[in-house]
């Protein structure tokens, strides 16, 4: 008698380290023009702003607030998107969110965010896809 063991594999949340080329703190798009290719909750800002999260070419990002840890490192969820990515007429003021782009749509350049920081040292660092964060690293896999 063969005996066959079925296997579950965890999920990963895969990112590639991508910075985002411009960024608008505290707006997000009114109507984007396509639905989030994925969503990732619990992050960091930062998290969603260095690290594209789709296999497609990600155009636009949005973060929004959804938590602070105990030692002062804000959460939320984010959205990424391949499709056109909304211009500054097309998004609207909201407090904790946070929209960042992969051309420069955004109002300010770069990620705007600061580091990826450890959740628990809040030493800067990155995150692998396995969870391991690395103190210091931006060559994360």
């Amino acid at each position: 008698m063969k005996l066959y063991l079925l296997m579950t594999i965890p999920a990963l949340a895969l990112a590639t380290l991508d910075p985002c080329a411009s960024n608008t703190k505290n707006k997000v798009p009114v109507s984007p023009a396509c639905a989030a290719t994925k969503t990732s909750t619990g992050i960091q800002a930062a998290e969603c702003a260095y690290n594209t999260r789709t296999s497609s070419p990600e155009t636009f990002a949005v973060w929004t607030l959804t938590k602070t840890n105990s030692n002062g490192i804000s959460y939320g969820t984010c959205e990424a998107y391949t499709c056109e990515a909304p211009t500054s007429d097309e998004i609207v003021e909201e407090e904790g969110g946070w929209t960042f782009f992969w051309n420069d749509n955004g109002e300010d350049d770069g990620v705007g965010t600061g580091c990826i920081r450890d959740p628990n040292t809040t030493e800067c660092g990155c995150e692998n896809s396995d969870g391991t964060f690395v103190v210091g690293s931006d060559s994360c896999v």
